[in-house]
C-alpha cells in the first residue's frame, strides 16, 4: 500500500521553491542586457590596453581581473608602480574575487592574472608575446565596480529569488523523505474468496450452537480414543466396578432369620389391647 503524506508542508515548500527558481530564471533571461553589462569585460572594463608594449594607465584600490579574448600562448603581463618617473617594484600579490567575466553571445574570455592594488596608483602595464599580437585586448576590471553593479535593485530580485529556490526545493525534499520515514507501512490482506459471506446465507444462533457442540464432542471423542496406553482401561474397569454383586447362600440364609425374628415379635401396642380386654 503506498504511504500517503500526513503533512502537506513539505510539499509545498518544494512547490514554494521551484515557483522561485521560475521566476527568478525568467527575470534572468528578461534582464540579458544588464547582466551583459556586468559581467561582459568589454562592456563593463574601467581599463583596457591594445597590442602589445608598455603602457600606463591608473588603477584604484582593489583587486582587479585581467582578461582577453581567447587563449594567447606565451603571453606575459606583468604590472609596476610608477614611482616619479621611473618604474618601480613589479606588483605580484594576488587576490580573489567574485568577478567571472561571460557574455550572452558565448565569447570565450581568458584571465590572465588577478593582482591587488593597495591604494590609488599610476601603473605600466608590460604586455609581451611571442607571435605577433597587434590585436590583443587586455580588460582590466575591478572587484569593487562589480559588486556596486550587483546591488541594483533587479539583481537583487532575481539572485534572492534564485537562493530562496535552491535552499528550499532540497529543504522539503527531506523534509518528505523525514515524514515518510515516520509512518508505518500498513499491508491490507485481501481476504480469499472461500471466506466471503454472502450476508443472506448466514448462519442463525442455534445453527451455530449446534455447529460448536458438534465440533466440542467430535474433539473429545478424539481424546478418548487417543488415551495412552496406562489408561486404555480406564473406562471399563468403571462400569464393571459399578454391578451388583450376586448373593450368596450364606447372605440369604441370614436375612431369611432375619426377617423370620421380626415377625414373631409383637406390635407396640399389643399390651394396651391385652390390658384392656
Amino acid at each position: 500500500m503506498e504511504l500517503e503524506d500526513t503533512n502537506p508542508w513539505p510539499r509545498r515548500i518544494i512547490l514554494v521553491g521551484a515557483g522561485f527558481f521560475i521566476i527568478a530564471s525568467i527575470a534572468w533571461l528578461s534582464n540579458a542586457d544588464n547582466i551583459n553589462q556586468v559581467f561582459d569585460p568589454r562592456e563593463s572594463a574601467t581599463q583596457q590596453t591594445n597590442g602589445d608594449g608598455i603602457h600606463n594607465i591608473v588603477l584604484g584600490e582593489g583587486c582587479w581581473t585581467i582578461t582577453s579574448i581567447g587563449q594567447i600562448e606565451n603571453l606575459n603581463v606583468s604590472v609596476f608602480e610608477i614611482e616619479g618617473s621611473s618604474l618601480g617594484d613589479e606588483i605580484t600579490e594576488s587576490c580573489r574575487t567574485d568577478f567571472e567575466p561571460q557574455s550572452i553571445d558565448d565569447t570565450e574570455f581568458v584571465i590572465i592574472k588577478k593582482v591587488k592594488i593597495a591604494q590609488l596608483a599610476n601603473v605600466s602595464i608590460d604586455v609581451s608575446c611571442d607571435a605577433p599580437c597587434d590585436g590583443l585586448v587586455l580588460y582590466f576590471n575591478s572587484d569593487t565596480q562589480f559588486y556596486e553593479d550587483l546591488i541594483q535593485p533587479s539583481f537583487i530580485f532575481m539572485i534572492s529569488f534564485c537562493c530562496l529556490g535552491i535552499i528550499m526545493m532540497p529543504l522539503g525534499g527531506v523534509l518528505m523523505l523525514m515524514n515518510r520515514a515516520k509512518q508505518q507501512p500498513v499491508n491490507l490482506i485481501q481476504p480469499q474468496d472461500d471466506m466471503i459471506h454472502d450476508p443472506s446465507t448466514m448462519n442463525t444462533t442455534d445453527e451455530l450452537y449446534k455447529l460448536i457442540r458438534q465440533t466440542v464432542e467430535e474433539a473429545e471423542s478424539k481424546e478418548k480414543q487417543n488415551i495412552p496406553p496406562p489408561f486404555a482401561g480406564q473406562g471399563q474397569t468403571d462400569v464393571i466396578n459399578t454391578m451388583v454383586e450376586p448373593i450368596t447362600s450364606e447372605q440369604e440364609s441370614f436375612n431369611q432369620e432375619k426377617t423370620s425374628e421380626n415377625s414373631l415379635k409383637p406390635p407396640d401396642d399389643a399390651w394396651k389391647k391385652w390390658d384392656g380386654g
